[in-house]
């Protein structure tokens, strides 16, 4: 059996997710990839894929039993799994807080659970990466959202405590505004289009992110390169928190 790493990518037919294994494809790794439905393609895809909702409780335990199953092993997790929606505090209903929460939030909870089992049963560590936002800094239009990605970052450095002594990694990356079909369907009308242009302007480095940007720093984070970090929340933003939040940027366009 090959002794290449193994690592397990949700999310995976996402922007960020097609490109997080992309690049760990090129660094050496083997991929378990999952998303809601559908094979990824197979250009610049994983090596498995498993359909799961990670909705559902069970799900986490079933990717990490068929990543096993095929590879042996699991060596690291990037977990790019999330979802969106926009409305302004107090407009946002409950159902959808709820939902926001639990796919982003909860879901991550549960598949680091797995995960960490895994990691903390085999005798070579391991690295586990989330996809935060600057969202919980931001504030403006989507205060579910901004609040569960605040949470992903407690979440992140308390598995970062509990399983250092076990030689598990946790680390989270906070993009700012990245091109992804995710970021633009989760602004109505010509709101993103406009954002795009207020952005690109006014941020230090002059353009929106792209899903490589964050996938070369998710790649780092799980690689050996990054042996000694663990227990941070890495901005990838070209500055945007340096910015007025997204909303008001919105408001000046």
């Amino acid at each position: 059996m090959s002794e290449a790493p193994v690592a397990l990518v949700t999310g995976a037919a996402g922007g960020i997710g097609r490109a997080t294994i992309a690049a760990l494809k090129r660094d050496g790794w083997r991929i378990c990839a999952t998303d809601l439905a559908g094979a990824p393609s197979d250009d610049g895809h994983g090596d498995l894929f498993v359909a799961a909702d990670l909705l559902d409780r069970t799900a986490p335990a079933h990717i990490v039993e068929a990543a096993i199953g095929r590879f042996g092993r699991i060596d690291g997790l990037v977990h790019c799994a999330g979802t969106s929606h926009v409305a302004a505090f107090p407009n946002q209903e409950d159902d959808d807080w709820d939902r926001v929460i639990d796919i982003n939030l909860s879901a991550a909870h549960r598949m680091a659970k797995a995960v960490g089992k895994a990691l903390a049963a085999s005798a070579h560590g391991g690295a586990m990466v989330f996809i935060s936002s600057i969202a919980w800094l931001s504030g403006g239009a989507n205060p579910g959202y901004g609040a569960a990605k605040a949470g992903i970052n407690t979440l992140t450095f308390n598995i970062a405590q509990a399983m250092g002594p076990q030689g598990v990694r946790a680390n989270a990356i906070a993009p700012g505004i990245i091109a992804t079909d995710m970021v633009r369907g989760a602004f109505p009308d010509d709101a993103f289009a406009r954002l795009e242009a207020a952005a690109s302007a006014r941020t230090p480095l002059r353009r929106l992110g792209q899903a490589g940007d964050v996938a070369e720093l998710a790649a780092f984070l799980l690689s050996d390169r990054a042996s000694f970090i663990t227990g941070a929340t890495v901005p990838v933003t070209g500055g945007l928190e340096l910015l007025p939040p997204i909303g008001k940027l919105l408001e000046a366009n």
